[in-house]
């Protein structure tokens, strides 16, 4: 393939094309930091755990202002190690991006431009991924896995101690999360929902956890069941060091949705357990048809739930009640919301699918989805775990746009991008076992479809 050809590829046009035979790389970038570029992933993970800390302690009251500066700070930390690897097609991308959105705010006051935030971190830690290696993708879930189980036990066992070092609650009050009225039903630190409450049970183990949620880093409990996800996505795409190394990430992340009572991850982790089993996953018709599908269905759900003249809202705060909300919402919409020219008339932040295209618009989020599916896939491990973002993405976008939050998609990405790592193939299919190799499942080559 000649250099910079593919115009859906998100490397550099000065990057090699992937051959299979070769078992080095002659063009690999110098990657005498790559297996400590990560710490940027775990900061980005752990700076909110950091200022809660900081504002119980009285030592500066954090408000969501010095948030934003901290997070903005990492993402130009990263920006800085990959700022050279980014190809002009994609400064032409992001230009067009850029301008739309700006135009598109002077119609549509209500347009969020925190949504080019977010597809900056997605770009930049997958850039940075791909200047790692797939070992320090490993290392890095690992340390990752080793902070949050550990902080998570401390919330569960010492829940009181826990809420003393951590303010949780005034930590997002102060962020401007929790209005400042609202009424702490839980009697804890905690975040609003760190707790099940009376009337709503736990899914898993009521008996043994009670009605907490362990939230653990992230502070709240849905960022530690898109963690879980994301550990299940990693360990199903890769086979690194040994089965029982393996089996314990899978276990440790099936741990994390119990301990955070995720029904959302332990849906979706049951959902890309099917989806590898079968070869559907190396279709990357698949991969961009399941979050369109996905959006249509809400729709139609949302359609035969009409309720003329009475705006959307959240019936009944529960999975099958926030469904219900985004379809209904989707349904309620004119054409103006469908291409960002309007502001939505509810409220998005409680359904991902509305929040991206009422701040994108539908044509350029079809578009983006379309870059993301046609990117070359470099190794086995990508062309699995990029059909196992789509899914993630298709089921969470349904009852939030948690997916976007640093705390999670700088380490999706990154992971993302180690897969596709322009680093020595060597250093990779070292790491899988001779008597492995024959099982496609476990291997980091690609198949030939994709190649290009």
């Amino acid at each position: 393939m000649p250099q910079g050809s593919d115009t859906f590829s998100f490397l550099p046009a000065s990057a090699p094309a992937f051959r299979v035979a070769p078992r080095v790389s002659a063009h690999a970038p110098a990657l005498s930091r790559a297996d400590g570029i990560s710490w940027l992933v775990v900061a980005g993970a752990v700076f909110n755990l950091a200022l809660c800390f900081i504002n119980t302690r009285h030592v500066v009251t954090v408000h969501n202002s010095e948030i934003v500066l901290c997070e903005l700070f990492i993402i130009f930390l990263a920006f800085l190690e990959v700022r050279n690897t980014i190809s002009p097609a994609v400064v032409r991308i992001t230009g067009v991006m850029v301008c739309f959105e700006v135009g598109a705010k002077l119609i549509n006051p209500g347009l969020d431009m925190k949504i080019l935030h977010d597809l900056a971190i997605a770009y930049v830690f997958y850039q940075l991924g791909t200047r790692s290696t797939p070992r320090a993708g490993e290392r890095t879930i690992w340390v990752m896995m080793a902070i949050i189980l550990f902080i998570g036990f401390f919330e569960l066992m010492f829940t009181n101690l826990f809420g003393m070092v951590f303010d949780v609650w005034t930590y997002y009050v102060n962020k401007g999360v929790i209005a400042s009225t609202t009424v702490n039903y839980s009697n804890t630190n905690l975040f609003i929902s760190g707790n099940r409450g009376a009337a709503a049970s736990r899914t898993f183990f009521q008996s043994i956890f009670g009605s907490h949620r362990v939230s653990s880093i992230f502070l709240e409990p849905d960022s530690l069941g898109n963690f879980s996800a994301i550990g299940f996505a990693w360990c199903l795409s890769t086979h690194l060091g040994s089965r029982l190394r393996h089996a314990c990430l899978f276990f440790l992340s099936a741990l994390c949705f119990v301990l955070a009572d995720s029904r959302f991850a332990s849906g979706c982790t049951v959902a890309m357990v099917l989806l590898r089993l079968t070869p559907l996953y190396r279709s990357r018709f698949v991969v961009f048809a399941m979050p369109v599908a996905v959006m249509l269905g809400l729709m139609i759900q949302g359609a035969n739930h009409e309720m003329p003249g009475i705006l959307p809202s959240i019936i009944g705060d529960n999975f099958s009640g926030r469904l219900l909300f985004s379809g209904r919402l989707l349904d309620y919409w004119n054409l103006p919301q469908w291409f960002a020219l309007a502001p939505s008339q509810v409220y998005t932040a409680d359904t991902g699918y509305a929040y991206i295209i009422n701040n994108l618009g539908l044509p350029l989020t079809l578009f983006l989805l379309a870059l993301f599916t046609m990117h070359p896939a470099r190794t086995e491990a990508a062309v699995s775990i990029k059909a196992m973002i789509s899914l993630y993405f298709s089921t969470s976008l349904c009852i939030g746009a948690s997916v976007f939050t640093i705390k999670t998609a700088a380490l999706l990405w990154f992971l993302y991008g180690t897969t596709n790592s322009v680093a020595p193939v060597a250093d990779t299919v070292r790491q899988v076992p001779e008597r492995l190799k024959s099982f496609r499942f476990n291997r980091f080559s690609p198949s030939a479809e994709h190649v290009t």
